[in-house]
């Protein structure tokens, strides 16, 4: 066969295959199906120093005997498969809102924190590895009675949930993975003792509901690192990404470009790439697996030594990453020698609140063949929007390579924005620098809206000791909120 029409092969077989993972969609979790409802039985905030939150308590509980509700989902199944989210609402004088992930996965004595029992599942942090909640147990008996208790103390994580001084009601959200919401309403058909910031408690609960709505916010970053290899990078990786690493916990959602893991045993020693350093003072619960690297093995781009260079990092957990590479490259820029392309992931940012998240590095270079790549990458991005998000919440961010207040990129943003249905965090905040290449854009869909509140770039956070930068890249902070 000549080699021309093998590598025609190789390539409509690629191409056939990026197809259809955007066809099929993330082999994700089962979307959440409905809401349950258990009848509450009693909370309990307590804030005996309202100066010190370490001394803050919250216990809640809710039972409900012949119930017709159901235990479902598994959060015991193994990494973003598994796990949970709780949050935790307290309305009156001061409304406070809180979401905490609850992963599954092994504390430092090698435990999972989900076990299965009877009826149910059981989750344990006594060393708050995780956050305040330090139990909850959710359960259903054989003769019918379902229960949910759960603990949380300041003691072992930040706790900010405070008393509404005064209180009117409460509400306890909580979801296992690939299953059901459960909605415990606490009030207002119920008795609420107020101890104004001290304490906040309702018992004699009289019906059960799901709010008619929840909102949040979270803080978003989009950073290219530059971790390339030492003298390759435009930055110097081996000095900055464990400067970098600890200063990424100050973001509930990181999406990083240029981020790969060294291959072991490594073939290119010593050259190395850098991600297991850039994760290593990482708290977040939930992190992406790197792509291996392919090291001249990819038949659709065999010139190729990395992957995609894209992960990220979440307080909040997400299915199974997505990764399409881009259909082509040009060797202007020497994109040709990684994949890049664009990650997708599904996030739940509270029970029932769910947006797909995209982590993009556009193609670079200044050439014309490069305006064109750039053009057929936002096609590409446009139709996975339109296929796997279809209907749904996005938030995209990362390295677009396209300076927006130039030609042709501006005209190829707009399409993107246009054709996807996004809106762009700097128009919508009138930022004072649109032009940039690193940017954040979103869209409300299915019951969930999604805001833009703040745009920075952190260039007084990403920097060493002599205030220089730590890539060659500044870091980007969008603070985004939503409702459901």
């Amino acid at each position: 066969m000549p080699v021309t029409d093998l590598s025609r092969m190789l390539r409509t077989a690629c191409l056939a295959a990026t197809a259809s993972a955007i066809l099929a969609g993330p082999p994700a979790a089962p979307a959440r199906a409905a809401d349950q409802k258990i009848l509450g039985q009693r909370l309990a905030l307590q804030n005996p120093a309202p100066g010190d939150p370490a001394r803050r308590k919250v216990v809640l509980s809710a039972r409900e005997r012949a119930s017709a509700d159901t235990i479902t989902g598994d959060p015991t199944l193994s990494g973003s498969n598994g796990g949970g989210l709780l949050q935790l609402v307290v309305e009156g004088g001061t409304t406070t809102n809180e979401v905490f992930a609850l992963p599954q996965g092994t504390d430092r004595a090698g435990r999972p924190f989900w076990k299965a029992v009877a009826g149910g599942y059981r989750y344990a942090d006594a060393h708050g590895e995780n956050g305040p909640v330090a139990s909850l147990v959710v359960r259903k008996t054989n003769s019918g009675t379902i229960s949910l208790r759960a603990v949380l103390s300041g003691r072992r994580a930040a706790l900010d949930v405070t008393p509404p001084a005064p209180g009117t009601r409460a509400w306890a959200l909580l979801s296992l993975s690939g299953g059901d919401r459960y909605c415990v309403a606490y009030g207002p058909d119920a008795t609420i003792d107020d101890d104004g910031t001290r304490a906040f408690t309702v018992f004699r609960v009289g019906s059960e509901s799901c709010p008619a709505g929840v909102s949040g916010d979270f803080l978003g970053l989009a950073y290219n690192v530059a971790g390339l290899p030492e003298g390759i990078s435009g930055s110097h990786p081996t000095a900055n990404m464990p400067l970098i690493s600890p200063l990424l916990n100050g973001y509930d959602l990181v999406l990083a470009q240029e981020t790969w893991q060294t291959p072991d045993p490594n073939p290119l020693a010593p050259l190395r790439v850098f991600h297991e350093v850039l994760v290593a003072d990482v708290t977040h619960p939930f992190k992406s697996i790197p792509a291996e690297q392919p090291l001249g093995t990819n038949p659709f781009r065999p010139s190729a030594l990395l992957a995609d260079g894209l992960n990220r990092m979440a307080r909040f957990p997400f299915t199974d990453v997505i990764r399409i590479p881009w259909n082509g490259c040009h060797t202007t820029a020497a994109d040709c020698l990684a994949l890049k392309g664009f990650s997708i992931a599904r996030t739940t940012f509270a029970p029932g609140v769910e947006i797909d998240v995209y982590n993009l590095h556009m193609e670079a270079g200044g050439a014309p063949e490069d305006d064109a790549l750039r053009d057929a990458g936002i096609t590409q991005v446009r139709d996975a929007m339109n296929t796997i998000s279809a209907g749904r919440a996005v938030v995209v961010g990362g390295d677009f390579n396209l300076h927006t207040d130039g030609e042709p990129d501006a005209t190829q943003y707009a399409r993107l924005l246009a054709e996807a249905g996004l809106q762009d965090v700097c128009a919508a905040l009138a930022c004072p620098q649109p032009g940039r290449i690193d940017k954040f854009a979103f869209r409300s869909g299915g019951g969930v809206t999604v805001t833009a509140l703040s745009w920075r770039f952190e260039t007084d956070v990403f920097v060493d000791g002599m205030g220089e930068p730590l890539s060659d890249h500044d870091a980007l902070a969008v603070r985004f909120a939503w409702s459901r």
